[in-house]
């Protein structure tokens, strides 16, 4: 079909070839290209893939189809050709990108200027980035109309290096930040290295909430969440938790790896969770939330060391699973910019060989996977070479001795 579509723009002026339209494919990480709307999603009637996509193609197409035009013929190495080249390989086509916000965006971030929620250039890169994920226009609006203004401690507000990328426009962070504005608590799920700190980072930053977050573990008891009494200059009084202290003032509470806590120590937080939202603390006195506090939970599910939640605990926040990619590149090039183009298609078909094996029958266990290992031998690439930092960084990560071996075996048949 895609010879076949290039012959027929040989017989044809460049003036009169016909638009085409882009769009995104089930998990394949490249566009697709078709010659009409309704064509698309049926992989026969595919007329070729977009090669190196921009971010913002991407990121319209994370909300809607693109119609392009065809310009020029190509060649593989994408240089322009002549339509009697033997070695016309493709075509190069135009898309046009719209930057203007809309005026109802426009107007809001004004407003949240004026309360004093970040200068109009700090608002305006939210606007873009939240625009660039796909999210609806209706979404990033309340954003910034229910923005926290003046936060009591802002240097707690995160600035995340690397934000949350969503692969469609009603992914995770949409789904978050709906899920925040709406007033609700979040229950974040997925293995290690998917995203979940980086999302709850990113939803803070764009709500310019302070975050406080708590390492959770088997030893954490209600004196970590509550506090205790101390006694200062010789006189007894209630010392307030940190996370009390926090809640009071509008942050943003990560309880990080939360399924690895007692679920009798996690009772504490459901009268601050539902819709009370205070807590008594004996010999201190009443807690309330601040309107803008909230909780988020993150946690791995099946692995060593966490419990089930408590019932009543589960229900108070709203759970959002973290999807699987299919493909890591484009993360690897956001954390590591600075990472050739070889390595990390090479760190990305590892990825994808590992996944494949996890997936399987019998295969690897779930252990065996660390995006942060593939991102630490991309940082070191430079002066220690790809192979052996994905030996240190990947193969030699699990605890398990098969595991490590498997992991060896196929890192030094893929990666010369």
């Amino acid at each position: 079909m895609k010879l076949d579509f290039i012959s027929s723009l040989r017989d044809v002026s460049p003036g009169e070839w016909p638009e085409i339209v882009i769009v995104r494919t089930g998990n394949e990480t490249e566009p697709a290209c078709f010659v009409h709307a309704e064509d698309a999603g049926d992989i026969f009637n595919c007329i070729g893939i977009v090669a190196a996509p921009s971010e913002r193609l991407v990121a319209m197409l994370r909300t809607a189809a693109v119609t392009a035009r065809p310009r020029a013929f190509c060649r593989n190495d994408a240089t322009v050709c002549r339509a009697d080249d033997p070695e016309a390989w493709g075509f190069i086509a135009e898309f046009e990108a719209v930057d203007e916000l809309p005026l109802a965006v426009s107007e809001a971030i004004s407003r949240a200027s004026e309360r004093g929620c970040g200068n109009e250039a700090e608002l305006l890169d939210k606007a873009a980035y939240m625009t660039e994920q796909g999210i609806p226009q209706k979404v990033i609006i309340s954003t910034f109309e229910q923005m926290l203004a003046d936060p009591k401690y802002p240097e707690l507000v995160p600035c995340p290096a690397v934000k949350f990328v969503q692969s469609d426009a009603y992914g995770e962070l949409t789904r978050g930040l709906a899920y925040r504005l709406s007033g609700l608590n979040l229950r974040l799920i997925g293995g290690k290295g998917c995203g979940k700190n980086t999302l709850a980072q990113t939803l803070d930053w764009i709500l310019n909430v302070p975050q406080y977050r708590m390492q959770g573990n088997a030893e954490m008891d209600k004196l970590d969440l509550l506090g205790g009494p101390t006694i200062e200059n010789g006189t007894l009084r209630y010392k307030l938790s940190d996370m009390l202290r926090y809640i009071e003032a509008g942050a943003d509470v990560v309880l990080d790896e939360g399924n690895t806590i007692k679920p009798e120590c996690a009772d504490v937080l459901h009268s601050l969770t539902d819709e009370a939202r205070r807590i008594q603390v004996p010999g201190y006195g009443l807690v309330k939330m601040h309107p803008k506090s909230s909780f988020t939970i993150t946690m791995n599910e099946g692995y060593a060391g966490t419990n089930y939640m408590n019932e009543a605990t589960i229900d108070r926040f709203t759970p959002i699973q973290m999807s699987e990619h299919e493909s890591v590149k484009e993360i690897l090039r956001r954390v590591v910019p600075t990472a050739s183009e070889h390595c990390l298609n090479v760190c990305d078909v590892v990825y994808c060989a590992i996944k494949s094996r996890i997936d399987s029958a019998g295969g690897l266990e779930p252990d065996a996977m660390t995006i942060r290992g593939l991102v630490d031998a991309l940082r070191a690439e430079p002066l220690l070479g790809l192979r052996w930092g994905l030996m240190d960084n990947v193969a030699a990560k699990p605890q398990d001795q098969y595991t490590r071996l498997q992991l060896t075996e196929l890192i030094e048949s893929m990666v010369p």
